[in-house]
């Protein structure tokens, strides 16, 4: 089963919507504290003057508190990153060209269960997991079931999770809200079955080689090369 997930908003995009709010907020409040003033009696001037400063109070407390949550929520997640063992950094799931063909007969997005005597009854969803994606790390889980005579899942292992077990509690739990029917009358009850889940994420896995390959020397090098290295391994 293929889940496929997009990118949570960036670290740039998140402060420029506050900027944004901010200036907002900092429009309004001027707008009204120096209409208030002005309603008491005071002048232009000198209204715009004691708003403009309670406004830049307001900005600095603003941005302060948005500092401070910011931090916290930081070292929330590097301890939560922590606890779930993630890597830390984007991590992508590349195969490799050997197992393009098996990967594409396993992991499909039509889930060819031809080898399995029951079918999804309904959508099979599983959860991205949320620091996972706001970490940018995608993952492979792969889980052991059988199928019990209500059509549920039941005996559910993990067989291999990668890079982190919170992957195959995802699939755990799509499993466990999945119902099966069978193919045929004659089902055999007991047997155990093979599911992979690989979570994706929208562009991450577009690696570019950005390393330069060494360049091959030429013979009437190659042979200068030979003659330095005899002359240096000869006898002193």
């Amino acid at each position: 089963m293929l889940i496929r997930t997009t990118r949570m908003l960036s670290t740039w995009a998140l402060r420029a919507l506050f900027y944004a709010a901010l200036f907002g907020v900092v429009v309004v409040a001027h707008l009204a504290i120096s209409g208030a003033l002005r309603a008491q009696g005071w002048n232009s001037s000198m209204s715009l003057l004691v708003a403009g400063g309670a406004v830049l109070i307001l900005v600095i407390l603003a941005t302060n508190l948005s500092e401070w949550t910011r931090d916290r929520l930081r070292e929330r997640r590097e301890m939560e990153r922590v606890k779930q063992r993630l890597p830390n950094g984007p991590c992508c799931v590349i195969w490799h060209a050997p197992e393009e063909k098996t990967v594409r007969q396993l992991l499909s997005e039509e889930d060819d269960h031809s080898e399995m005597p029951w079918d999804v009854a309904g959508p099979l969803r599983a959860r991205y997991p949320r620091l996972a994606r706001r970490l940018g790390i995608e993952g492979v889980a792969i889980a052991e079931f059988e199928v019990g005579a209500d059509g549920r899942a039941k005996n559910i292992n993990c067989v291999d999770a990668w890079p982190s077990d919170v992957f195959y509690d995802a699939a755990r739990e799509a499993l466990q809200h999945a119902r099966f029917q069978a193919k045929d009358v004659h089902v055999r009850y007991g047997a155990s079955y093979k599911m992979p889940f690989v979570f994706r994420i929208s562009g991450a896995s577009k690696a570019r080689d950005s390393g330069r390959r060494a360049r091959k020397l030429r013979p009437t090098l190659v042979a200068a090369q030979q003659a330095v290295d005899k002359i240096r391994s000869g006898p002193a």
